[in-house]
């Protein structure tokens, strides 16, 4: 192996975003480490090429999920990742316990007390996403309610099995309402959607719908548009390019997986609700959520609602299990991590956008939150690894 300019092969899909952003952090890696890469355009689930047991190189970063592909790169013996496959172990993969998390907290504090989860029979990505929302919510004592759709839901619904059609309306009409809901992908949250939409059922006063993956252009373009959770694809791509060139030096790999946690939610029409009874409650709530992007107070919230502080604090910290000035300063932080993300606007100009007292006050409630300083969390999730940092942080 030149260790200058190492040649490596990618046999990572390209059809969906999150692939792509995947390859976006190989290169990067590739880029500042030096190297060279071969990759082919493909589809996520196309075979592995024809050409692959001649190629010459000295590592491969793989996206694939049938075993015949590992059985190939075993026989030859060169040094690869397995990154976010479906169906077997990967070295690289998602923190699913944390995503489950993410998103049970993030129905929780709408006020959601029924949950469920559309998934996918035959894959083991699936079923471990499952399972971390089975027990995210058993550990909440809270019932997960479970549709598993056929192994292809690449498909349009209309041409599934009249009897996996029939089962799928059947479940959405019998879950307990309003329920939040999780897809496994963006593009099963589709159906659900399309589903919802064909037989009266409201989205999202009945049926809060969140993906994953969060591909805005298909997320806003669907009716309504798509909440979703975010993945660190260009960290997992940066990671699994490090990772390959520690294997290519005859280092060997770490005994357990890495994994990566979610970024965020993106909320949109889909989930855009609080899924609660008391007028008052919903009240406050949604004028916290609106109002969060400025300096508001609780003594704000309190007049909007009408009622005494003490008795709104009580309701409020019952239902949702947090004070009013909690939640204030909770979707401050989703806030100031959205801006974080989407925009370059310097770290101290969002500090005073977002009404704190100082900066330096800023910077110990974000670490406290994340334990990481704003800096370092727009170097790790921007998507351009951005870094304008402040001469206080």
């Amino acid at each position: 192996m030149d260790k200058k300019n190492p040649r490596i092969l990618l046999l990572v899909g390209t059809s969906y975003g999150f692939g792509r952003t995947l390859i976006d952090g190989i290169s990067q890696y590739v880029f500042e480490h030096g190297g060279s890469v071969d990759y082919g355009f493909r589809g996520h689930t196309e075979p592995v090429p024809s050409w692959l047991k001649r190629w010459e190189g000295d590592g491969i970063i793989v996206r694939h999920h049938t075993e015949q592909t590992f059985h190939i790169l075993d026989e030859m013996n060169i040094p690869y990742v397995k990154l976010y496959c479906a169906n077997t172990v990967s070295d690289i993969d998602t923190d699913e316990d944390a995503l489950a998390e993410l998103a049970v907290n993030y129905y929780k504090g709408r006020g959601h007390q029924h949950f469920a989860v559309f998934s996918q029979e035959g894959f083991l990505w699936s079923q471990r996403r499952e399972d971390a929302f089975k027990n995210a919510l058993s550990k909440r004592n809270l019932e997960c309610h479970i549709f598993q759709g056929p192994v292809d839901m690449v498909r349009p619904f209309s041409t599934w099995t009249p009897h996996h059609q029939a089962a799928l309306i059947r479940w959405l009409k019998e879950l307990p309402k309003p329920v939040g809901m999780v897809a496994i992908n963006d593009l099963y949250a589709k159906h659900i959607l399309n589903v919802c939409k064909d037989n009266n059922i409201s989205i999202p006063e009945e049926i809060a719908v969140l993906g994953v993956n969060n591909e805005r252009w298909f997320c806003r373009l669907q009716t309504p548009p798509l909440s979703s959770i975010s993945h660190t694809g260009h960290a997992g791509g940066y990671e699994a390019a490090r990772l390959l060139y520690r294997l290519m030096e005859g280092k060997k790999k770490p005994k357990k997986q890495i994994l990566f946690p979610p970024v965020a939610i993106e909320t949109r029409a889909s989930t855009d609700v609080v899924a609660i009874n008391d007028p008052d409650l919903v009240t406050a709530a949604q004028y916290i959520r609106a109002h969060c992007d400025r300096p508001l107070s609780v003594a704000e919230v309190v007049s909007c609602v009408g009622l005494s502080r003490r008795t709104l604090e009580r309701k409020y910290s019952k239902q949702f299990g947090k004070t009013l000035g909690q939640d204030i300063t909770h979707l401050r932080m989703e806030k100031c991590c959205e801006l974080l993300r989407e925009t370059d606007i310097q770290i101290g100009l969002i500090s005073k956008r977002l009404g704190f007292s100082s900066f330096g006050y800023f910077i110990n409630i974000f670490r406290q939150h994340f334990g990481i300083t704003p800096s370092d969390y727009r170097r790790r999730f921007h998507p351009t690894g951005i870094m304008q940092p402040d001469a206080e942080e």
